[in-house]
């Protein structure tokens, strides 16, 4: 005799993060948590993104610049074999990558997400 097969048609609710519920409730509840996870996300981007162009804006209206320490002037040779020296200065990009690094790093430090602090509590 060969075995009945059953089946039960029922709904499936997948979330955006591909995670799978038989109840809409639990899917719908799931989906606004992944969804404040990503505005805080997204907010603390923007954040962070405003300090780094107010830096960039204070450093550009005092007329400063950046330049780096190890070698501050390059030596350009001209075509009469006069040298021309020209200061070493950091790319606006590269100051804007540095400057968002640092302010994340210290908002890790000062401000651990939930993750962290479950980590430590259980390690």
């Amino acid at each position: 005799m060969k075995p009945k097969v059953k089946s039960e048609l029922d709904f499936v609710y997948i979330t955006s993060a591909g995670t799978r519920y038989l109840k809409e409730m639990d899917a719908l509840c799931a989906e606004a948590a992944i969804q404040d996870i990503r505005e805080n996300k997204q907010q603390k981007q923007e954040r962070i993104m405003d300090y780094t162009d107010a830096v960039l804006k204070a450093l550009g209206d005092m007329k400063w610049g950046v330049y780096y320490q190890s070698e501050p002037m390059q030596s350009l040779t001209m075509q009469d074999g006069a040298a021309l020296y020209k200061i070493n200065e950091v790319d606006r990009d590269e100051i804007e990558r540095v400057i968002q690094g640092a302010i994340e790093e210290c908002s890790q430090i000062k401000f651990p997400s939930s993750d962290q602090i479950k980590n430590d509590n259980t390690g």
